[in-house]
This record gives structure tokens, C-alpha cells and sequence, in this order.
């Protein structure tokens, strides 16, 4: 629980909290419709370009070449991070949630950033998968030689990456946090 050493700075926090809560659970609803929605209404050019393929690949596309089950498949194939980053940010939600109820230092919410960690980077790694199989599964209908495998990292899942470890390791620190918290308060 939060000390009364500075009500007015608590109130505050606690809103904030309570709008990252909401703006959070927010961001959960719109990430599947918008992953579906660009998968299905994008120009076939740009979908090459979520697949990383190369300009030349870009360049030489002919869009009637991507059949419809094409644009679901990738669809169906984006959503598979997108997913596993809405588990990470759920955690992340109740998290914002408890801290708006008052619940700062606790075992459930050093659990719950410790797990948002996790799902940030099982969504990474998700991401580095899909890539892949978004490049070959968008290019099939093209001639031989024009179907390509793309692989790809870059500085948005290597940061993304140190932001889960980050936050993995801050919900150890506030575990450790929470149970001195817990034992200090049987003392009193």
C-alpha cells in the first residue's frame, strides 16, 4: 500500500494510473482489428514491405499475383505476435490497475510486470518467426525465381527485447521489494 506522506502526489499517480489502465485495455481491442484490417485492405506492396522483402522484389510484384487466402494467411500470421503482445499487455493493464486501487508494492503486481516482460519478448521472438513465413507465404504466386525468404532484425525488436528484460527485471526487483514490505509490516 501506498504511504499517506503525500496525499496530493498519491491522488495523482493513481489517476495517471487509472488512464494508463484504460488506454491500455484500449490499445488490447484496436491491435487484432487493425493487424486484421491492414492485412486485408493494405495495398499488396506495402504487405511485401511488413514482410521485409526487398525493393527489387517490391519493384518486379505484381499484385494480381497475391490470391485472397494469401492476404487472410498473412493476416492470420501477423495476429500470432500480436497476440502474445496482448497477453503482455493485459499484465501490463492490471498492473496500471492495481496501482490506481492503491496497490503499489505487492507480490501480484511484481508477478504481473515479471509476465509482461515475458510476453514482450515471446512477442519479439514471434515477430522474428513470422517474418519468414510472411516473405514465402506472400510470394508463392510469383514465377520461380521470384519467390523469396526474408530474414530480418532490427533496432525496434532489439530494443523491444531490452524493454522485456528491463521489465522482467524490475517486477524481481519489486518482488524482493514486496516481500520486505510484507515483512516489515508484521514487525508493526
Amino acid at each position: 500500500m501506498m504511504s499517506d506522506h503525500d496525499p496530493a502526489r498519491h491522488r495523482r499517480m493513481r489517476r495517471r494510473a487509472a488512464a494508463l489502465a484504460w488506454a491500455t485495455r484500449a490499445v488490447i481491442l484496436a491491435l487484432p482489428a487493425a493487424t486484421v484490417a491492414f492485412g486485408e485492405l493494405a495495398p499488396a506492396v506495402d504487405l511485401l514491405a511488413v514482410a521485409k522483402l526487398p525493393g527489387t522484389v517490391m519493384a518486379a510484384f505484381d499484385p494480381a499475383s497475391l490470391a485472397p487466402w494469401q492476404r487472410h494467411a498473412a493476416a492470420a500470421v501477423s495476429l500470432v505476435p500480436v497476440l502474445f503482445l496482448m497477453l503482455g499487455l493485459h499484465h501490463l493493464a492490471r498492473c496500471f490497475g492495481n496501482f490506481a486501487a492503491g496497490a503499489v508494492l505487492t507480490a501480484e503486481n511484481a508477478r504481473r510486470f515479471s509476465r509482461f516482460g515475458a510476453w514482450i519478448a515471446v512477442a519479439v521472438v514471434a515477430s522474428l518467426v513470422a517474418t519468414p513465413v510472411l516473405s514465402v507465404l506472400l510470394t508463392l504466386g510469383m514465377p520461380a525465381g521470384g519467390r523469396q525468404l526474408a530474414l530480418s532484425i532490427g533496432s525496434d525488436q532489439l530494443v523491444s527485447l531490452l524493454v522485456a528484460g528491463g521489465a522482467w527485471i524490475v517486477g524481481a526487483i519489486m518482488a524482493e521489494g514486496a516481500r520486505a514490505a510484507e515483512e516489515n509490516a508484521q514487525f508493526v
